[in-house]
């Protein structure tokens, strides 16, 4: 593999897997709770920069930007739709959808993206950043699993790695931002029980994500696969 060809699949994934989190714990640990906007503009600026460098060889075509953005509006919509469900959204799934078909890049991004944009209707706060951090590597952990490799992904086997993913990279990092909101000293004990209470909303979302994936993702995994084919969106050169 060419040396600039390596460095433009390495850097994306330790900024998705090192960078991105180290930002946003600087953010929260040395900024006040109200500059939290800070961190989330910071993950996308960086986010979407590393999506555009993915694509320095060529020029970056406008169906691809306009497919990154359609999706990111279906899932924020789909959140929204079902807002009257705690924990049971659809979105995640979409977001795995996406980054299957399109790459851990365009997974990320699509994810921090719909993140931020359906919290304009459910509250925008000190949890954003990590929302979107742990919706942007869900899509991307998944990407690396699955794309590229076209016949281990079936709609079972998607079905449980997208749920166990999502409970264990989003619960987790969306957790933490609970730990980090305790009041008083930090114990073990305290952080714990943080977890712990975290765990049956995290099995809700990531039975309904698994629900959401064994139920969608055939159809719309073939639909856009073959926008690969027809217009050439998101093929390496």
């Amino acid at each position: 593999m060419p040396k600039k060809a390596f460095v433009l699949r390495v850097l994306p994934f330790l900024f998705f897997c090192f960078f991105a989190p180290l930002l946003v714990l600087l953010c929260f640990r040395h900024l006040d709770a109200k500059y939290y906007y800070i961190s989330a503009l910071g993950l996308i600026l960086l986010s979407v920069s590393l999506f555009f460098l993915n694509f320095e060889k060529k020029k970056l075509k406008t169906t691809e930007i306009v497919c990154v953005a359609v999706m990111t509006a279906l899932c924020a919509a789909s959140r929204a739709a079902f807002a009257f469900l705690p924990q049971i959204k659809p979105m995640c799934a979409l977001v795995i959808i996406t980054a299957i078909a399109f790459g851990g890049n365009v997974g990320f991004v699509t994810g921090a993206l719909s993140v931020f944009v359906s919290n304009f209707a459910f509250g925008q706060g000190m949890f954003t950043p990590f929302q979107m951090l742990g919706m942007g590597l869900t899509g991307f952990f998944c990407a690396l699993i699955y794309c590229g490799r076209p016949e281990r992904a079936s709609p079972v086997s998607v079905s449980l790695t997208g749920g166990i993913i999502t409970f264990f990279v989003y619960g987790l990092i969306v957790d933490t931002c609970s730990v980090f909101m305790l009041s008083g000293e930090y114990t073990a004990k305290s952080i714990l029980a943080v977890y712990l209470s975290g765990v049956p909303f995290n099995l809700v979302h990531a039975a309904a994500t698994a629900a959401v994936l064994l139920l969608l993702f055939k159809p719309m995994n073939d639909k856009l696969s073959r926008l690969h084919t027809k217009y050439g969106i998101f093929l390496e050169e």
